[in-house]
């Protein structure tokens, strides 16, 4: 294990899961369990996931365009980080639910093309685990994994471009970071057709 990050596999799911739900339980503490307080967890889990997400999507485009210690963390650690977006998500799935039940029902309105952004997030956090993995073959995983990965940063654009519309300026760094996170694959991309 590398000395310089402590923090390696298991390990980052674990205090992912400690930090995000230290934020919702404060979020709580402070804003209250009525609608602000629901809408203020489901905000703030929403920037972690996307910060999680960003860091398994990148990982190995950064490790290809610019090699460091983090980068290479982030790669040896992709598995771990995506399952990290699965727990803060999972927090933001219980929020929308709370937020349903302390505005009786009125809200959040079901969005399919956000309930099959989370039945992929689902899909891939199955298909991390060794077994499903191999039932599902080294090429089926590769274009399962490619597709949901490319939906979810489509979706999570779409939601931060939304915001942004609505002048929700503080969705301006995550709309910026989501789409860096692509210019660095396709940076990545197009240094692998050059080597190749």
């Amino acid at each position: 294990m590398d000395s310089k990050f402590p923090l390696q596999e298991w390990r980052i799911v674990g205090f992912s899961a400690l930090l995000v739900g230290t934020i919702c339980a404060f979020v709580a503490l402070i804003h209250g369990v009525d609608e602000a307080g629901m809408r203020m967890v489901i905000r703030a889990t929403g920037r972690t996931s996307t910060i999680f997400f960003v860091s398994a999507f990148v990982a190995s485009s950064l490790q290809k365009v610019w090699k460091t210690q983090v980068s290479k963390w982030m790669l040896k650690n992709r598995r771990y980080l995506g399952l990290s977006m699965a727990v803060s998500h999972t927090y933001h799935a219980v929020a929308l639910v709370g937020l349903w039940f302390v505005t009786n029902g009125v809200a959040p309105q079901i969005e399919p093309l956000g309930t099959l952004g989370y039945v992929l997030l689902i899909v891939l956090t199955i298909t991390s685990f060794k077994i499903p993995a191999k039932w599902l073959g080294k090429r089926g995983w590769k274009i399962l994994h490619k597709t949901a990965m490319h939906y979810l940063w489509l979706g999570l654009l779409f939601e931060y471009g939304l915001k942004l519309s609505k002048s929700d300026f503080i969705a301006l760094p995550f709309t910026l970071l989501l789409i860096l996170a692509m210019v660095l694959r396709f940076a990545a991309g197009r240094r692998k057709e050059k080597l190749v």
